[in-house]
């Protein structure tokens, strides 16, 4: 009998239903292998990519038979990239940088990462302090190509911080928020990358206690001024100063701003701060202006407070209210932060508005970071500052033609030059030779109280 002599087969959909049930069969087992193709190849490729939770689990067992290991926590900030450029070009540059964090951390390091928050990356290694840090220092060469290709060095500053032990009674909460201690120094001190130790664990605490203060500071009035003195490059003649302030705590002495600013910054201060030591230099000069007023003293402000829409009329409301005269008064713009184009719009329409009541603008650190060429385009300043960076390394050929172009430059859009850390008479010299008007740093004086500034007064 033939196979097709059965009842069943005289009728088509039968053998419609049968031949699709075969297909869609056939269909499955081929997406089956390929699934598990793509798994086996993302598993050779991201071998080690995990979850917070997974990278807690290993570093508790590796703890038990006291194996050496080490948590990296890694800072990516975009921020900067996404207001000068776009949202998709930051965007490539994190996962260039993730792949490149995979590889070092990962393929060649045998180690795990996860993703902690939008931006950063927390790491587990079996590597040792010194190993590690090697391992981060080529790491970050690789990154900075990356972006030195988006033109985005200076922009994104990536920050390290890593903690290493082999103790069974280090949990691994612990071991993260030390690694997170050492990242938040690593960006205090401006270093690409920090081990914690028992030294800088306090620094830390230091810094968190000072934060927590600052308000209660300001409200107190325990700061107090300091000044350092600006020359003429040519002639050393006094010409004024820069104002700086320093925090007299109950608890910890006298601290210099490297110490207090960024906890000003974190708390979100700038504004009230930078208005505070403001009016204080205002009051100080009122109280003797016959002498005061003949010179020029220079007040930091923040980006963020040159942002203020109110910040012109609260400038010179301030010093009208003292009755100072708006030509010994300099705005100093910080190098802090870069600005979008809305709040780059706000702050040259206050600096304007300064300039029109006849106070100075002084562009700081020029060379550094944020502030580059782009900020001589779109602000007009009196005064550009060089940083000292340039200053001190213009003693070589290199160093000095690039100090005299950027004077030089400068001086073709009517702009007055400072240079600032003139430490030896050989930087002093290198300085006045490429054409700089004024001069600034320890070589001629240290910043010092009021006290000593007036006897140059007398001079």
């Amino acid at each position: 009998m033939k196979l097709f002599e059965y009842p069943i087969f005289e009728y088509p959909y039968v053998i419609i239903t049968i031949l699709v049930c075969l297909i869609l069969l056939m269909g499955l087992i081929g997406l089956y292998f390929t699934m598990r193709s793509v798994r086996t190849a993302k598993g050779t490729t991201e071998k080690g990519f995990c979850g917070i939770g997974k990278i807690e689990a290993d570093f508790e067992k590796a703890g038990e038979v006291r194996k050496n290991r080490s948590v990296v926590y890694v800072s990516l900030p975009l921020d900067g990239v996404k207001r000068l450029y776009s949202e998709s070009k930051a965007a490539r540059m994190y996962d260039q940088v993730k792949r490149l964090l995979f590889q070092h951390f990962c393929l060649e390091g045998d180690g795990e990462l996860s993703l902690y928050g939008n931006e950063n990356f927390v790491a587990l290694v079996g590597l040792e302090d010194v190993a590690l840090a090697r391992r981060i220092e080529t790491c970050f060469a690789e990154i900075n190509e990356v972006f030195s290709g988006h033109g985005a060095v200076g922009v994104c500053r990536v920050r390290f911080g890593y903690f290493c032990t082999a103790s069974t009674e280090v949990s691994f909460k612990t071991a993260l928020s030390r690694a997170k201690q050492a990242c938040s120094m690593a960006e205090d001190r401006e270093v690409l990358s920090c081990c914690w130790d028992s030294f800088g664990g306090k620094e830390f605490e230091r810094k968190v206690k000072i934060e927590n203060s600052i308000q209660n500071e300001i409200d107190n009035n325990r700061f107090f001024l300091e000044y350092q003195p600006i020359l003429d490059a040519k002639t050393g003649s006094f010409m004024g100063a820069e104002v700086l302030s320093r925090l007299n705590s109950p608890t910890e002495g006298v601290i210099t701003p490297g110490a207090f600013l960024s906890a000003v910054n974190n708390v979100g201060l700038n504004k009230k701060f930078d208005y505070y030591i403001f009016e204080k230099n205002c009051k100080w000069i009122a109280s003797d202006k016959e002498k005061r007023t003949k010179y020029v003293y220079t007040i930091n402000f923040s980006r963020d407070t040159l942002c203020d829409k109110a910040l012109a009329q609260t400038v010179i409301g301030i010093a009208e209210r003292y009755g100072i005269d708006f030509s010994c008064i300099a705005v100093e713009i910080l190098e802090d932060k870069s600005l979008n184009e809305a709040e780059t719009a706000v702050m040259v329409e206050n600096l304007s508005r300064l300039k029109e009541k006849g106070i100075l603008i002084l562009l700081d650190d020029f060379g550094k970071g944020y502030t580059n060429f782009s900020d001589l385009a779109e602000i007009t300043v009196d005064i550009v500052k060089i940083d000292q960076s340039i200053t001190q390394n213009a003693t070589n050929q290199t160093g000095f033609v690039i100090l005299r172009n950027i004077i030089q430059t400068a001086h073709d859009l009517q702009f007055r030059t400072l240079c600032e850390g003139i430490e030896t008479e050989q930087h002093r010299k290198t300085v006045v030779d490429a054409g700089c008007d004024l001069v600034q740093g320890f070589y001629f004086y240290k910043p010092m109280p009021v006290t000593q500034l007036e006897t140059l007064f007398e001079a």
